[in-house]
C-alpha cells in the first residue's frame, strides 16, 4: 500500500482497491491472462480431464455433477501415496498473503486459497456455483433473503465445528471499516454495506440463525450474487485461532476448513500445504505435501517451463511466447492441454465522445473491418477464437443463454457506413490513436500493429500505435480527455450468469463513464439513437439482474445484448485460450476457463500413478 493509499479514509480504499480491479480487467494485459485476471480464471464440469495423447489435448466441457462428494475408491497398484508435489504460483507482482480477508483480487487466488479457506459456496472449474460447507440454500421470493443449511460435518483443520456465528464474525473481519478487504466490493449487495464502512452504522445484512443456519440480506435483489458469495472473501476463519495466534499468524493455526492446511510460509519465496483430515470430502489418497514456490517478473512463465521440463514442476502455463517451443517438443506437445469454453472476450472499444466514433455507423464500420478469423488464427496463433458476440462461451453454456448475431467481417459494408458518415475511402478522419504501455514486449507490439493494419487494408483508415507513455501516463490521458479513444479491452466473466454485461457496459459504470462514454446524453447519428438504447439498456439490466427465473432474466440480458451490439458499443473480436503443460502421471485434476492452469482443487479424486 502507499503513503497515499494509507491516508485515504477506509471506505475510499475499498473505492480505490476496487477501481484498481477493474483497470486491471479493463485493460487486460495478455502477460496476465487466466483468472489470472479473475481471475482471472477464472469454469465448468466435474468431468473428467481430457488428458492429451496425440496432439494437444483439449480441457472441455461436460454436465456437472454438483456437489456430490466421490465415491471413487482407488485401489489400483500403481496409485502412489505420500507423495511431494511442487506447484509454482504466479503472483505476477501481487504481495502474497495466505489471509482470505486481505488478499489482493488476483486470479490466482481465485483458484489456490479454496484449498485451504473455504465458504459457504464454490466455483467449480467452469465458474459454476456449488454448495460447499453449506449442505443447501434458499433464496426469498423477494430475492432479498438467502438461507443458509451448514452441513453437519462441516470443521476446521483443527478439529472445532464450524457454526453460523463464526461466518458473521469473518465477513464482519472482511468488512472491518479500518481495514476492509480488498475484495469489499463482492459483498457491496449485502444490507447496510457502505454505512458499516462509513462507520454510520453497525447494521449488516448478516444473521446467525441458530448454529446451523446463517441468513444474508440484500439491499436489492441481485440474481448474480450466488456468484459473488463464492469468491474467497466470504471464506469463514476460526474465530479462537483468530484471538488467540492473532491477526497474522492464524493462517499456519489450522482455522481453515479446506482440504489443505498451510503450514509454512516464507514471504516472496514459498508457501507449503499439508492435508486437511478433517476435511468433509476426504484428502488426496496420493499427495501428502504441495509446495508453491512464489515466481514473478517478465521470465516467470520460461523459467517455469524450464523447470518442468527439469522435473521439478508438475505444470505450467503456456502463454503464446512459449507455445511454438512446447509445440515443437516431441514429449511437451504430447502434454500441452488448451482449455474450452472459453471465460474472455477481447473486444475493440470507441468513445463516444471524441471523433471520429461519435457517430455510431464509424463505430459500425470499424467493426465489420476486423477479420476476426484472421486475428484469432493468424495473428494470436490459434491462441484465441474468433467471435461477435460479447458474452463468452462458458457463460452461454453454464447459464443456457443464446446470444443475439454480432457484426460480422463485412468490407463492403463497413466502406459504405463510412462514406455515408462522411468519410469516403476514409478521408476527412481526425486522427486515431491507440495506446500500449511503453514497458509492453516487442512481440505484442508487432501482434497490435498487426490488428490495427486491418484498417488501412479495409477502410483506408491509418490507426496511429503510441508505445512512448507508461501505464501510469495513459491514465492520466484518459483522465484528461475524459475517455479513451481508441483501445482493445479483455474481459473475465465473473458470474455463471451474463451479468457482466450489467457491470461493463451500464452507462453510469465506472467502466464506461469517463472510459468509453455510452450515456444517455449521446445525440442521434443517422437511423441510430445511442442515447435512448443507452437508457433503454440500464432498464433491461435493472430487470435483469433482479429476474429470479433464468428464462426470463436471459431474454432481458439477450435484448441489452442487442442494444449493445447494435451501437458498437464494445466490438467483440475473440475469446481466449488458455494453454499449460502438466505431468500425464497427475491424474484428476479438474481445470477450466475459470481455473487456469491450477485445479479447482486438489481434492480427494487427485492421484499420482507410478511414474
Amino acid at each position: 500500500m502507499t503513503d497515499q493509499e494509507q491516508r485515504l479514509d477506509p471506505a475510499r480504499r475499498v473505492e480505490r482497491a476496487e477501481l484498481a480491479r477493474l483497470w486491471r480487467t479493463l485493460r487486460g494485459d495478455g502477460r496476465r491472462a487466466t483468472r489470472r485476471d479473475v481471475l482471472r480464471w477464472s469454469a465448468i464440469v466435474t468431468g473428467a480431464l481430457a488428458t492429451a495423447r496425440l496432439g494437444v489435448g483439449r480441457v472441455v466441457a461436460g454436465p456437472s455433477a454438483g456437489r456430490a462428494i466421490s465415491t471413487r475408491r482407488y485401489q489400483d497398484a500403481d496409485i502412489e501415496s505420500d507423495v511431494e508435489i511442487t506447484v509454482p504460483f504466479d503472483a505476477f507482482g501481487q504481495p502474497v498473503t495466505l489471509d482470505p480477508h486481505r488478499s489482493a483480487d488476483y486470479g490466482g487466488f481465485w483458484v489456490m486459497f479454496p484449498n485451504v479457506w473455504n465458504g459457504l459456496l464454490r466455483y467449480n472449474e467452469l465458474g459454476a456455483v456449488e454448495e460447499d460447507l453449506a449442505e443447501s440454500f434458499d433464496t426469498s421470493d423477494d430475492g432479498l433473503v438467502y438461507t443458509f443449511r451448514i452441513r453437519s460435518d462441516a470443521r476446521y483443520a483443527n478439529g472445532r465445528q464450524v457454526v453460523a456465528d463464526h461466518f458473521v464474525q469473518s465477513w464482519r473481519r472482511a468488512l472491518d471499516p479500518d481495514n476492509p478487504s480488498p475484495m469489499a466490493g463482492f459483498m457491496q449487495h449485502v444490507q447496510g454495506y457502505q454505512d458499516y464502512l462509513d462507520k454510520t452504522s453497525e447494521e449488516l445484512g448478516f444473521r446467525a440463525v441458530d448454529d446451523a443456519t446463517v441468513e444474508v440480506t440484500l439491499s436489492e435483489p441481485s440474481s448474480f450474487f450466488p456468484s459473488y458469495m463464492a469468491a474467497f472473501v466470504w471464506s469463514v476463519v476460526d474465530p479462537q485461532v483468530l484471538e488467540e495466534a492473532g491477526e497474522t499468524d492464524f493462517v499456519l493455526q489450522d482455522a481453515g476448513t479446506g482440504p489443505w492446511r498451510f503450514t509454512e510460509f516464507e514471504p516472496d519465496v514459498q508457501f507449503v500445504m499439508e492435508p486437511n483430515a478433517e476435511h468433509y470430502g476426504g484428502t488426496s489418497p496420493s499427495l501428502s505435501r504441495i509446495v508453491w514456490p512464489i515466481i514473478t517478473g517478465p521470465s516467470a512463465a520460461s523459467d517455469a517451463l524450464n523447470r518442468y521440463k527439469a522435473d521439478e514442476f508438475v505444470s505450467a502455463d503456456v502463454p503464446l511466447t512459449l507455445k511454438a517451443s512446447v509445440e515443437g517438443d516431441p514429449v511437451l506437445s504430447q502434454e500441452l492441454r488448451r482449455i474450452e469454453p472459453a471465460g474472455t472476450t477481447r473486444s475493440l472499444a470507441m468513445d463516444f465522445n471524441q471523433a471520429p466514433f461519435d457517430d455510431v455507423r464509424v463505430r459500425r464500420a470499424f467493426a465489420m473491418a476486423i477479420d476476426r478469423e484472421r486475428y484469432a488464427a493468424e495473428i494470436y496463433e490459434g491462441t484465441w477464437q474468433a467471435t461477435s458476440v460479447f458474452t463468452p462461451p462458458v457463460v452461454q453454456q453454464l447459464s443456457e443463454y443464446q446470444p443475439p448475431d454480432g457484426l460480422e467481417f463485412d468490407p463492403d459494408e463497413a466502406r459504405g457506413l463510412l462514406e455515408e458518415a462522411g468519410y469516403p475511402n476514409g478521408e476527412g478522419l481526425p486522427e486515431i490513436t491507440m495506446y500500449l504501455p511503453s514497458s509492453e514486449s516487442e512481440e505484442e507490439i508487432e501482434r497490435t500493429q498487426s490488428f490495427l493494419d486491418m484498417f488501412e487494408e479495409t477502410l483506408g483508415v491509418t490507426v496511429t500505435l503510441d508505445t512512448s507513455k507508461t501505464l501510469e501516463q495513459i491514465g492520466d490521458l484518459q483522465g484528461d480527455n475524459n475517455g479513451r479513444q481508441f483501445d482493445l479491452i479483455w474481459w473475465q466473466t465473473v458470474t455463471e450468469t451474463p451479468h457482466l454485461l450489467s457491470e461493463v457496459f451500464r452507462p453510469d459504470s465506472p467502466n464506461m463513464e469517463g472510459v468509453f462514454n455510452w450515456s444517455e446524453a449521446l445525440e442521434p447519428s443517422g437511423d441510430f439513437d445511442p442515447g435512448a438504447d443507452a437508457r433503454t439498456f440500464a432498464e433491461l439490466m435493472d430487470q435483469a439482474d433482479a429476474e429470479q427465473d433464468p428464462a426470463a432474466r436471459n431474454d432481458l440480458y439477450r435484448q441489452g445484448e442487442e442494444l449493445v451490439l447494435r451501437n458498437a458499443v464494445y466490438v467483440p473480436i475473440a475469446n481466449w485460450i488458455p494453454m499449460f503443460v502438466q505431468k500425464p502421471w497427475l491424474e484428476g485434476t479438474r481445470q477450466g476457463p475459470w481455473t487456469g492452469r491450477l485445479p479447482v482443487r486438489f481434492d480427494q479424486d487427485v492421484v499420482v500413478r507410478q511414474r
